[in-house]
């Protein structure tokens, strides 16, 4: 049952979000797509044969008369409504002069075959487009997808026949190994929920106990040690391909640089059709996203968009404690829809755009690239001078400040619980920008404070904290949040990360060592965010080792996480003082 609901909450976002992408209200399109209709439609089903002798079942509607016509094409694993005729707005782009074809993936819908995730969606795309090649009523073809319908898409990138002439997908990381790993930790919140909700094997889902948050009844799994024998111990079943993301940590593994996973890293530099690119800043997929406009080739890229708004994986606002009326006023359905017809009717060629939302001025800004170059960066100091009675309450100073050692003690049996994280997806209710607990509401948390901002402060970019640090354990984690303040004393989160010492130096290389007791620098990168943070707030930066269920607890030991099957507590040193020894570094716009 539990499946079967999460299923429909995510068929919901994938197949109504695109309809009315930020929270819009109703279903018209008349007023969404704009274009008039200019006839009526035709649908009917055929079967089309997949990778091998697999027959997908695969959804057509065309505009009436004979054609050819420009078509839009998306795979998808949602399905639901059975068959026939049920797609509203495959009806309305085919009125207005473009065919709509869906096809169910490998397993789903009324497709034959066994769904694995991820295995046949590119042989399976392959397959498709080359039908759809040789159909004389298929024109020029555009591929659309969000979130895993865009894997459907970005996985044939490299392999499309003439007749695509453009793309656009939302919500889906270029990089598999970016999407499942910080540090080595993983992404246990997104990958390992949805390795549960979306398993077509026999297992035993966890049950939700009466008024348990969404989501929150898989931590026992989540914590299960070792993790890689979780799915098992809980589920009731051998999940090798969970088992296979969980243990290859090293960005560099073989693993997740052939087969499928190599394609869809090698996807985006191989584009060579103009492409839209949607992202959310508080979407878990964010970081890969703008990794495949970042890949692009130059040639590409100028003819390519990057919209970046402010909003969560189901193109829900956030925040929501600052002014964001302005964030709905880009609407990916009448976006997409205008872009296919744009290029496949009136045969235009499109401009580079970089559109970004700025949380807190609310407003759509022009950039004139990405990454974000920032003309200058502020920068910040961790300081050990208290702020209040707490020992753990301290102040982030924009001055330099003197020498001084901090520490507390982890325990991973005690994670420190996020509230709010932007890659945060199962756990619905701590997704996104939340109000944060009091500063000092636990012993393993130094939250450090600064004065009230006297001028407004536009970040732009990735925030970084670098920091000194020791501890007694052969491997640890440092995390860190940070929030605003505002004037009435609430505190909410705008951006989160962490780092391990096996991973200190190089998020993407391989896993180090460490050495006892050895003082070593270590900087913790946090995702893209474009933020203006006013006049009057103040900034709190939290230091900790644990952000659960967000990433992996880490159980203090060296090699794989997922292996452990103990963990121990560390004595965590922090070493304030001087000029790179504890700072934030903010970049500017």
């Amino acid at each position: 049952m539990m499946k079967r609901l999460f299923s429909l909450f995510i068929a919901a976002i994938l197949l109504t979000s695109l309809a009315n992408a930020q929270g819009g209200r109703g279903m018209d399109y008349s007023s969404v797509l704009g274009a008039p209709v200019v006839g009526e439609y035709t649908y009917h089903e055929e079967m089309v044969q997949g990778g091998d002798s697999v027959l997908l079942l695969t959804r057509i509607y065309l505009p009436e008369g004979e054609g050819p016509h420009p078509v839009v094409v998306t795979r998808t694993p949602y399905v639901y409504g059975g068959r026939g005729d049920n797609n509203a707005l495959g009806r309305e782009y085919a009125r207005r002069g473009i065919g709509y074809i869906q096809q169910d993936c490998r397993g789903k819908g009324g497709s034959e075959g066994f769904y694995s995730p991820n295995i046949y969606e590119r042989a399976d795309g392959i397959s498709l487009y080359k039908w759809l090649d040789a159909q004389d009523w298929c024109g020029d073809i555009g591929i659309f997808g969000s979130s895993y319908t865009a894997l459907t898409g970005w996985i044939v990138a490299d392999s499309l026949p003439d007749k695509v002439k453009a793309m656009y997908l939302s919500h889906y990381g270029v990089d598999r190994h970016v999407s499942c790993f910080r540090a080595g930790l993983f992404r246990e919140d997104i990958m390992s929920g949805w390795a549960i909700d979306n398993a077509e094997e026999d297992i035993i889902r966890p049950p939700r106990k009466p008024g348990q948050p969404v989501g929150e009844n898989y931590y026992d799994f989540y914590l299960y040690r070792p993790q890689v024998e979780a799915d098992e111990a809980i589920l009731g079943q051998k999940l090798q391909y969970y088992r296979d993301w969980i243990t290859h940590t090293d960005y560099t593994d073989p693993y997740w640089n052939t087969g499928v996973w190599a394609d869809l890293k090698n996807a985006s530099r191989k584009v060579n059709v103009p492409i839209t690119i949607v992202a959310g800043q508080f979407d878990h997929h964010e970081e890969g996203t703008l990794l495949g406009f970042e890949r692009l080739p130059e040639e590409v890229r100028a003819h390519s968009r990057l919209i970046l708004g402010a909003w969560n994986h189901s193109f829900q606002p956030t925040p929501t404690h600052v002014p964001y009326a302005h964030s709905r006023d880009f609407n990916t359905t009448s976006d997409q829809f205008k872009w296919f017809y744009d290029i496949l009717i009136n045969k235009v060629v499109p401009e580079k755009e970089i559109l970004a939302y700025a949380i807190e001025r609310d407003e759509w800004i022009t950039l004139d690239d990405w990454p974000v170059k920032s003309a200058k960066n502020k920068t910040m100091y961790l300081s050990a001078r208290k702020r209040g009675d707490k020992w753990n309450v301290l102040t982030l100073s924009e001055k330099r400040v003197g020498w001084k050692k901090v520490g507390y003690l982890y325990d991973p049996d005690d994670p420190v619980y996020a509230t709010g994280g932007e890659t945060v997806f199962t756990s619905q209710q701590r997704r996104g920008s939340r109000e944060q607990p009091e500063a000092g509401w636990r012993d393993d948390v130094l939250s450090f404070i600064s004065d009230p901002l006297k001028e407004d402060v536009a970040i732009a970019g990735t925030v970084k904290v670098r920091l000194k640090v020791s501890t007694d354990v052969d491997d640890t984690a440092f995390a860190f949040t940070l929030s605003e303040v505002t004037p009435e004393g609430k505190t909410y989160n705008m951006r989160t990360s962490i780092t391990t010492l096996g991973y200190r130096d190089n998020l993407l290389g391989e896993r180090q060592t460490y050495r006892r007791g050895k003082k070593v620098r270590i900087e913790i990168v946090a995702l893209p965010i474009v933020w203006t943070v006013r006049a009057g707030n103040s900034l709190r930066l939290d230091i900790k080792s644990s952000n659960f269920p967000e990433y992996a607890v880490h159980p203090n030991k060296a090699g794989v996480w997922a292996k452990q099957a103990e963990a121990v507590t560390a004595h965590q040193k922090i070493y304030l003082g001087g000029r790179r020894n504890a700072v934030l570094e903010l970049p500017l716009e």
